[in-house]
């Protein structure tokens, strides 16, 4: 597929930034590093470091950061680690886990990397890396991660997705489903090859199992949901009553299965 095809079919569609916004907001403790994130046992580290020799003269920039659980394991190997994300709670919060723990070479702030100038920051960087993130939405911000790097970038994209909770809420909403995520994977590596440079891949099929209070399940559903469109009342008393029937003492619980699609690419000519 030629880059121009790619350009007009995968687009960001846009929606209610606050709303989304205030969903990952809500969610930012769940977002700091554990110890699971090494390079050994999480499979997208394991990935960076068997395409990538991580040294201390290196600068790297994480993409979509959170609240920078990945950003955390990148300074831990690297000189400086600087992470983007729209959420200024996330941000907040992963700035405060780095100064409580000694990580004074992480420095994390807000970005909408949908609509930021990538001009401050273009080729400053070793390793720019996207990890299961909404910040790579399309053609523009793919293409911005890839000018943001003088040498390697990394793309972690979820496909074959099936989220038994979220998928109904979508369907209650009106809205698609796992299908975007799919196409995006397929966009993004033709968009890759288009440009010239050659895309590595690996897989891994994972499982998550997030739990949440009935009120925090209906704040996350509910903001992502109105980050993509407009919900009517009457949907949104849908979703709740939906929510509330399928808690289990005020709790809900979502199953997510997916296959995460790990790319590597340098822009090095």
């Amino acid at each position: 597929m030629d880059l121009e095809t790619i350009r007009r079919l995968w687009t960001l569609t846009p929606g209610d930034v606050a709303a989304e916004t205030a969903a990952w907001d809500s969610e930012a403790e769940e977002y700091v590093f554990e110890e699971k994130n090494n390079f050994e046992d999480d499979p997208f580290l394991r990935f960076v470091a068997e395409k990538t020799a991580l040294t201390k003269d290196m600068r790297t920039l994480d993409v979509g950061c959170g609240a920078g659980a990945y950003s955390v394991a990148m300074a831990r190997c690297v000189g400086q680690a600087d992470g983007v994300d729209l959420s200024p709670r996330m941000v907040a919060v992963g700035n405060a886990w780095a100064r409580a723990h000694g990580v004074d070479n992480l420095r994390l702030w807000v970005e909408n990397w949908h609509d930021c100038d990538i001009a401050p920051l273009r080729g400053r960087y070793d390793l720019v890396f996207a990890h299961t993130t909404p910040a790579i939405a399309d053609y523009t911000t793919l293409v911005k991660l890839c000018e943001a790097s003088r040498d390697a970038c990394f793309l972690c994209k979820p496909a074959r997705r099936t989220d038994q909770v979220f998928d109904e809420v979508k369907r209650i909403a009106g809205l698609s489903g796992r299908q975007d995520f799919d196409d995006s994977v397929a966009y993004a590596f033709d968009t890759l090859w288009g440009l010239g440079y050659d895309p590595e891949v690996s897989y891994d099929m994972t499982r998550w199992l997030p739990e949440r209070s009935l009120e925090e399940a209906e704040r996350w559903f509910l903001g992502r949901l109105r980050g993509r469109n407009a919900l009517s009342p009457g949907t949104e008393r849908k979703v709740r009553d939906f929510l509330r029937e399928i808690s289990v003492d005020g709790v809900v619980r979502e199953c997510i299965d997916t296959t995460l699609v790990n790319m590597y690419w340098s822009v090095k000519r």
